[in-house]
């Protein structure tokens, strides 16, 4: 779980769930949007009230494990406090962009599912309809359109912008800069570093058996049944798919952002990926290192994955520093030509 959400069911909130403040200087739509697949995702556009249209507009992509479009993985405590989506669709719609986030299919109001069922790839469709879906209004400038991914979502931010060469700007929050077993591997090492440990595996410990080998059982554990197709599509596909292909093909402008504490997706993706961007003659690429954040961009002593919920308890949202790194870089990837070449 790449995210670091929590499942759970999340209920179809009305409208009014999504309003803005009263005093904000923008406006919530409550959209549908038909995808080639035959659903229907549901979601929220905010517009700025300030200012004429149309506007530059940036699509939110959600990370791994089903979530609704505040980036919110669960319905009950303190998980539910966790809505970066809506802080950073705030943020941009306050700045003068327009903003889509929808429920991830199979969520909240959103047709088809269920999430763990769909590839990158097929996500990826599901986020393709919300550009053409934003193409196709008037007040939406459709040469200055961006995205914004976290964890898969930069995945899939990143998979677009390869074909898309109309995305004006991509955001990459704790994308991954190797293929999915590697990044397990990552993760059971920071199980293992924190003594997370099956009781079969401590006794193994204490018969002198070395961490190493117990890291590489887990592994075997791992990859030979998803070598036999032994596990979900969803699992099958993460395991093997490569980015580093992949960006090399991305020509727009990004952003590449990642926290230093992440045990998710280990910091030094951030410059692995950078690197196949340049070296796929695109210099365009911004790298910012956040130091004391976690995976899910929230400030952490040491950023393991286990403890996000006793984190989420206290520290849950996204900080000022954050979301205006965030804005100001899209405020001047996506502003209008002519304020450019002034």
């Amino acid at each position: 779980m790449l995210a670091g959400g929590c499942a759970g069911e999340l209920p179809c909130y009305p409208p009014s769930w999504f309003a803005p403040p009263a005093d904000a200087p923008f406006t919530a739509e409550e959209v549908r949007i038909a995808t080639a697949a035959g659903h229907v995702l549901a979601g929220t556009l905010t517009r700025p009230a300030q200012g004429d249209p149309p506007f530059p507009a940036v699509v939110l992509v959600s990370g791994s494990s089903a979530q609704n479009r505040d980036h919110m993985g669960s319905n009950r405590d303190p998980i539910r406090r966790y809505r970066p989506f809506r802080q950073i669709a705030d943020t941009l719609s306050r700045r003068g962009i327009a903003v889509l986030r929808v429920d991830d299919r199979g969520t909240g109001c959103s047709g088809g599912g269920p999430l763990i069922e769909a590839t990158k790839l097929e996500r990826a469709d599901d986020t393709r309809a919300g550009l053409a879906w934003l193409r196709g209004r008037a007040d939406i400038d459709p040469q200055r359109l961006g995205l914004l991914g976290l964890s898969e979502g930069a995945d899939i931010s990143l998979i677009i912008a390869a074909d898309d060469k109309a995305v004006r700007a991509i955001v990459l929050m704790a994308a991954s800069g190797t293929r999915g077993w590697k990044i397990i591997e990552s993760q059971q090492r920071a199980l293992i570093e924190n003594d997370v440990f099956t009781d079969d595996e401590r006794a193994r410990l204490d018969a002198g058996t070395d961490a190493e080998a117990i890291l590489e059982d887990r592994m075997k554990n791992i990859t030979r049944p998803a070598a036999r197709g032994a596990w979900g599509r969803w699992w099958q596909h993460f395991l093997i798919w490569d980015p580093l292909p992949v960006a090399r093909r991305v020509a727009g402008p990004v952003l590449i952002l990642h926290g230093d504490r992440d045990t998710n997706v280990p910091v030094e993706h951030a410059e692995l990926l950078a690197a196949a961007i340049r070296a796929g003659g695109n210099n365009d690429v911004t790298v910012r290192i956040l130091p004391g954040h976690n995976h899910i961009f929230l400030e952490d002593p040491d950023g393991f994955f286990r403890r996000y919920g006793e984190l989420l308890a206290h520290t849950n949202q996204l900080s000022d520093g954050v979301l205006e790194l965030i804005a100001d870089w899209l405020v001047g990837k996506l502003a209008a030509a002519d304020a450019r070449a002034g």
